[in-house]
This record gives C-alpha cells, structure tokens and sequence, in this order.
C-alpha cells in the first residue's frame, strides 16, 4: 500500500501531550481508524472515457452524454494522492447527512476543512446537477446503484448497477448522479472495510488542491489509466468471466468434496455397524461359555455336596452299631 510521507508522529502548536499524529488527524479515534481499515485501501481512479469508441456498443454514448451535460465528466481526468484520501476518509466527523436536499459530509486534511455536497460533485466535475430526475434516487439506492462512476463506466466489479445506470442511459431516464456519488462516498465510510477502496481519489485530490491543503512534493501522485473504450470492456468482460468459471470451479469442487464426505461418513458408519455386530457376538458367546461353565460348577458343587452327606450317614450308622 502506498504511503505519501513518514509515518512520525507529529504535535501540533497548541495540543503539546497528545497521543496522536494531531498534523494528520483529528484525534486518536481518527488515527486508529486509519492505521486500522483506510490504510489497506486501495484507490479507485476515475477514467476518461472514449465515447466515440463506444459508439457501436448500441447506445448513443455522445448524444446521452451530450444531452444530459455528462461532457466533461467523461474527460475528467485528474492525479490522485491516496494518502490523502486515506486520511480524509479517518477523519470524517459523525455520520454524514444524507437527508434529501440536506446532503453534507464533514472532515479534515491536513489542517484544513473539507466538506462534500452533491454540488461539490458538481463543481468539480463540472457538470449540471437534475432537478427533476424521472428515476427516484432512493429506488436507485435500494436497487444497488451507489458505485462511483469509475465503476458505473465498468473500471470495477457491482455491475448491477452499471447496467442500472445504462439502462437509464439508453432508456433516456433523468437520474441524479451527483446524488448517487455523494451517496457512494457516505456508503464507502460507513462500511469501513479493510479490503475496500476509496472511490473519487482524483475528485478528493483536486477538491483538496482547491481547499488549499499542502500537498508535499514527496507523495506518491497516481495517474489515471487511459480512456475506457471497447477493448477496455472486453477486457473486463474477459476478467469477469474468468471470475465466473472460478468460482463455478470452486462451487463444483466443493459440491464433490460435501459428496465424498458423506460417502467416507456412510461407509464409518457401515464398518462400524460391522465391528459393533461382531463385538456383540463375541460377549454372548463369551457369556454362553461362562454359563456352560457355571453350569458345571453347579453340578460337582451339587454331586460333591450329595457325597458329603452320605459320608455324614455311613459315620451315624457305625456309631448306632
């Protein structure tokens, strides 16, 4: 993973006796959370993308970008510093408003205050924000469409929901993008997952440029890739069917070996039946012997007692002579 700068900690003027690195996050809580789940993201780079090569892919990509003001959105293009974005990510303050027409996202780079909206999206990306979007945003939500639009324009896996996005497109439904990024954005906090990513790293930078955070020369800067056009798809489609067939593999692996278990478990159980049956014939014919035996016993006891008690009348009848 990549890290922008030395990792010393560090004691702002002013908070003398912190347990923190107070230059880069705003409390130990922040601190843990980098070191602990942002640090092992990777990022995800936002893509130009190559309209006219899509073209042919069945849907008017230039009229519907055109149309809906997404121009310049597909040639944003920007470096990312994902130290940065890392650490935006701990600092988030509270829980994000997420409430409709209240959107708002709190948190702190480098000394300065960085707040999100869905008209900072639009800021940035320099596209209009719809008003009236035909497609509800919360059905869109509950329907899985809350990647970024790196993986909207298929950079990443949930294709669910870039198929929602083009069925929009081709279908030539109204939908609030800007909402659904910053709702990607507050999703991805929420989640903290340490084997996540954390999207819009080349909006975060740009927007931490404009916010005049000092970016020092010594961070890593990640370029973008080139423009997503038709190879590029294929390539993913390629990458996805792969991923398909491995784990049908893994499936069916597994579903032989639950049926060579059962078959071992059946078979224990069988020989097992076996050796209980014969142990069972050995003790009752063991206990035959012992009652055979016992039986005779008995019998020499009874003679030997028989014996006895003559002998005790032939001695009375010599004394009587």
């Amino acid at each position: 993973m990549e890290h922008g700068s030395p990792t010393k900690r560090s004691k702002s003027k002013g908070k003398a006796g912190v347990d923190y690195d107070a230059s880069r996050f705003t409390g130990k809580n922040a601190e843990n959370l980098f070191n602990k789940v942002w640090i092992r993201n990777r990022a995800v780079l936002e893509r130009k993308l190559n309209l006219v090569a899509l073209e042919n892919t069945g849907i008017s990509f230039v009229q519907n970008f055109t149309t809906r003001g997404w121009i310049n959105l597909a040639k944003f293009k920007a470096e990312s510093v994902l130290t940065l974005c890392q650490e935006f990510m701990a600092n988030i303050k509270h829980e994000p408003e997420t409430e409709q027409g209240k959107e708002k996202l709190c948190s702190w780079v480098r000394g300065k205050k960085i707040k999100v909206t869905p008209d900072t999206f639009a800021e940035i990306f320099e596209i209009p924000r719809e008003e009236k979007p035909r497609i509800r945003i919360s059905e869109c939500w509950d329907a899985g469409l809350s990647s970024s639009f790196t993986r909207i324009a298929f950079r990443e896996g949930r294709m669910g929901r870039a198929r929602l996005l083009l069925w929009a497109i081709g279908t030539r439904k109204t939908i609030d993008l800007l909402r659904t990024m910053f709702l990607s954005l507050c999703a991805t906090y929420k989640a903290s997952d340490k084997r996540g990513s954390v999207p819009f790293t080349g909006f975060l930078t740009e927007l931490f440029k404009r916010s005049g955070v000092h970016i020092p020369l010594d961070f890593i800067r990640i370029e973008p890739e080139g423009p997503i056009d038709r190879a590029s798809l294929s390539r993913s489609e390629g990458q996805r069917r792969k991923k398909r067939k491995l784990e049908e593999e893994a499936q069916e692996g597994s579903a032989i070996g639950m049926g060579e278990l059962k078959e071992a478990i059946l078979n224990l159980g069988k020989e097992m039946s076996k050796q209980m049956a014969k142990f069972r014939e050995e003790v009752n014919t063991r206990l035959s012997s012992l009652e055979e035996e016992s039986s005779r016993h008995t019998v020499m006891l009874q003679d030997m007692k028989g014996m006895l008690i003559r002998m005790e009348e032939e001695d009375d009848d010599d004394d009587d002579d």
